[in-house]
C-alpha cells in the first residue's frame, strides 16, 4: 500500500478511535458523577469525578489513537496528528467552558504525554508487513 494512503488511513482511524474512547470516558464519568445544575446561580457544577474521567479519556484516547495511527502508517507523524486533534479539542473545551487554568494546562500536558508514550510503545512492538 502507498505510504501516503497508509498515513491518511492511519491518521483517520487513530482520530476515530481517540474520539470514541474520549466519548466513552466522558459518558462513564457523567453516569458515575453527573453534573449538578444550581438554580440560584444558573451555573452547571461539574464534579471532580467527571473531570477525572475526562483526564483519563484524554490520555487513553490519545494513547490508543496515536498508537494505532503510528502502527498503520509506519511512522510517528500520524500519531502526533491524532494528539494534535485531541489537544485542539481539549483546548476548545477548556476555553468555551471557561475552565480553570490548571484544567487548560492538563489539557495540553496529557495529550502530549500520551502521544510520547504511544510513540515509545509503537517502536517496541514488532512490525508485521501486510
Amino acid at each position: 500500500m502507498n505510504s501516503t494512503v497508509r498515513g491518511i488511513a492511519g491518521t483517520m482511524a487513530g482520530i476515530l478511535v481517540a474520539f470514541a474512547l474520549l466519548w466513552i470516558a466522558q459518558y462513564a464519568g457523567s453516569a458515575l458523577s453527573p453534573d449538578v445544575y444550581d438554580p440560584s446561580t444558573g451555573e452547571v457544577l461539574i464534579p471532580i469525578g467527571s473531570t477525572i474521567a475526562l483526564f483519563i479519556g484524554w490520555f487513553v484516547g490519545t494513547f490508543a489513537g496515536s498508537w494505532l495511527a503510528m502502527r498503520v502508517s509506519g511512522n510517528s507523524g500520524a500519531g502526533w496528528v491524532v494528539a494534535g486533534a485531541i489537544l485542539g479539542a481539549s483546548l476548545y473545551r477548556a476555553v468555551t467552558l471557561a475552565d480553570q487554568w490548571w484544567v487548560m494546562a492538563i489539557g495540553i500536558v496529557i495529550p502530549l504525554a500520551a502521544a510520547w508514550a504511544a510513540q515509545r510503545a509503537s517502536a517496541l512492538a514488532p512490525v508485521h508487513p501486510a
